[in-house]
């Protein structure tokens, strides 16, 4: 009789979303920290243009990773990866809600339009398959961490306001 009541107050339905939050958001860090590897030992053996060897290294590290499962798969992760991002957003308070999903519409478009950009200009010159991955990327899982600069600065902002 005790442990029915245990369980009467709890709302589950919070605590499984909660649960499958965090577990995209670990399967997000183990591919970081994977991806970290390879940064480091570019920016070792390849110190002339850090940024290219950043996206370099992620558009490698995706490469090795989705570039070896069906196609279906790496559709499949491409949609984990976007429900990620908006996920996020469904933890944040009502007011943020708005200001983050405006920030993932600009995002996003212009991710698109730095794809097309780069489309274009492969035209005329050669353009490493893997930094275009790496850059397109680090646009697409851009929106929670602009969103947490964004934030942090207006905390900042108004404690020296105060």
């Amino acid at each position: 009789m005790s442990e029915t009541k245990l369980f009467e107050g709890e709302d589950h339905e919070d605590d499984l979303k909660i649960f499958a939050v965090m577990t995209a958001l670990i399967g997000i860090i183990a591919l970081a920290l994977w991806g970290l590897y390879y940064l480091f030992y570019y920016l070792i053996t390849f110190t002339g243009n850090p940024l290219m060897a950043l996206f370099s290294t992620i558009g490698n590290v995706l490469e090795n990773t989705l570039g070896k499962v069906p196609i279906i798969v790496q559709f499949a992760v491409i949609f984990f990866m976007i429900a990620g991002v908006l996920g996020f957003g469904s933890l944040l308070k009502e007011d943020d809600v708005r200001i983050y999903k405006a920030l993932v519409t600009i995002i996003w478009s212009i991710t698109a339009i730095v794809l097309f950009a780069i489309l274009g200009v492969s035209l005329s010159i050669s353009i490493s398959l893997s930094v275009v991955i790496g850059l397109l990327f680090i646009l697409f899982i851009a929106p929670p961490f602009v969103f947490g600069t964004l934030k942090s600065l207006t905390f900042l902002y108004k404690k020296i306001q105060q």
